[in-house]
């Protein structure tokens, strides 16, 4: 077998391969006579067909067979004997196979990166902020409770609109005293002072009654969607069928046993101190996480093969989609190679791959590992966010390799990420602090490095 290997980028392989005339005149006999063999002609019995007719009946066949087979037989052998970790279906270029010659093709494979010799990934620089739960954050809590549980109800007789209140409206528009069509509306549901309501709405519903009219003139700007109406004065003559308002439950004893077995408001009060506590400090642990990926990720550089990189973005889109169908929200199913906003999702997905690679890496070095009390943690944590018995998630996982295989993947980063937040560097600021000096510190730590995958930190 005649191979030459050539190293287009570190993450692509060219395969040049000749095949030499006899062993393409020998697959081609082969193939002709296992023709003849199977193949029946009108006017020739089974088997006795001649070889000059097999060949003129189906010579293109055989030599796209013959090619098929060639090619594949030869690539399939150069990377079992030359080790080629490819990831990607190769790109297959020829010019023809024909008898009596050598026959010429390439083929272009995608391979597994080589990574950077790494080292001093310990203690890097990070901020994480301080975490202060005041009494007004537990305030807000809980008044973002209590609108959790409020609820519409029908105002009372003489009751005056106001900020925040649901007004139940019809009316008319007309321009220079001319019904528009399609100007008349029923049951119109208006918050008022919300994004929705126009200002020229509120100021004149502020303070009406249920059953009074109001009058409302408006302009619409010069750069209106309709340009009918653009720039023109509307009238909208409005009669208020009712007025509804957001009552909100009390914060009492009934309220906070709702939440938990809590004797009194300050025990109420603790437990939502810790909630807000618990997830800041998720979001914290997140955002030092970005912080140590985006470190990593500019230290180490390296390319990834297109295709894992597209594998990833096609899972990020699909994903997408889906959550936009959870809520309910029109999605157009457009592909990733059409979609606006690919290369979006394509620079999310190539982080995403490098920040796995480089921690795979690290846990390698590290020697870190997923142990079962580590599975157990994560079934138990479904099992306690979920209701299913944690047994019963470890049976889900155990049914279907691939996805058992992915969570110990998951389970393998998460760690290595703990790790490495364990023996970052860290600088405390304040909740709130600008965070762009961040992004310089990492800049000079990088201009400080010696060389390509090595890391020193000032």
């Amino acid at each position: 077998m005649d191979v030459k290997i050539e190293e287009v980028s570190p993450v692509k392989r060219e395969l040049s391969f000749v095949v030499k005339a006899d062993e393409v005149d020998k697959t081609l006999s082969k193939i002709f006579k296992d023709l003849r063999r199977e193949v029946k002609l009108k006017g020739f019995r089974k088997g006795k067909t001649p070889e000059s007719v097999i060949k003129a009946h189906f010579r293109e066949y055989a030599i796209r067979e013959a090619e098929n087979h060639l090619v594949t037989e030869h690539y399939k052998k150069a990377l079992l004997k030359h080790e080629i970790p490819v990831v990607s279906t190769p790109e297959i270029h020829f010019d023809g196979l024909q008898e009596g010659r050598d026959f010429l093709f390439k083929a272009m494979v995608e391979v597994v990166p080589n990574l950077p010799e790494m080292s001093g990934y310990k203690g890097i620089p990070v901020k994480s902020r301080l975490i202060k739960v005041l009494d007004v954050d537990i305030d807000n809590a809980i008044e973002h409770l209590r609108n959790l549980q409020s609820k519409l109800v029908v105002t009372e007789e003489g009751y005056e609109a106001k900020e925040g209140d649901y007004l139940i409206i019809d009316y008319k528009e007309t321009i220079g005293g001319k019904p528009l069509k399609n100007g008349k509306k029923t049951n119109v549901i208006l918050k008022l002072g919300s994004p929705e309501s126009s200002p020229e709405f509120d100021e004149a519903l502020k303070g009406a009654k249920a059953g009074e009219q109001r009058h409302v003139t408006r302009i619409y700007p010069e750069e209106f969607s309709d340009k009918d109406l653009a720039g023109k004065e509307a009238s909208f003559s409005i009669t208020i069928k009712e007025i509804k308002r957001l009552e909100l439950p009390e914060v009492n004893e009934n309220f906070i046993k709702g939440f938990g077995n809590y004797e009194t408001l300050e025990a109420f009060r603790q437990f939502v101190k810790e909630q807000i506590e618990k997830e800041r400090e998720e979001t914290n642990r997140e955002w030092i996480e970005e912080q140590i990926l985006t470190f990593l990720i500019k230290r180490f550089d390296f390319e990834v093969p297109q295709v894992w990189i597209s594998k990833q973005a096609e899972y990020l889109l699909k994903k997408f989609q889906d959550d936009q169908k959870r809520q309910g929200q029109p999605v157009e199913e457009i592909p990733l190679n059409k979609h606006p906003q690919r290369k979006v999702f394509e620079d999310l997905a190539e982080r995403q791959v490098k920040s796995m690679l480089l921690l795979d890496e690290i846990a390698k070095k590290e020697e870190i590992t997923v142990e079962e009390p580590d599975l157990i943690a994560h079934f138990e944590s479904i099992g306690k966010s979920t209701g299913i018995p944690a047994e019963r998630v470890r049976n889900i996982y155990q049914s279907n390799q691939k996805q058992m295989e992915s969570l110990k993947d998951e389970l393998l980063r998460n760690k290595t990420l703990a790790y490495l937040r364990e023996h970052a560097m860290v600088e405390w600021v304040r909740e709130g602090e600008d965070t762009n000096e961040q992004e310089n510190s990492l800049e000079n730590t990088h201009e400080k490095t010696e060389k390509k995958g090595k890391i020193i930190i000032p």
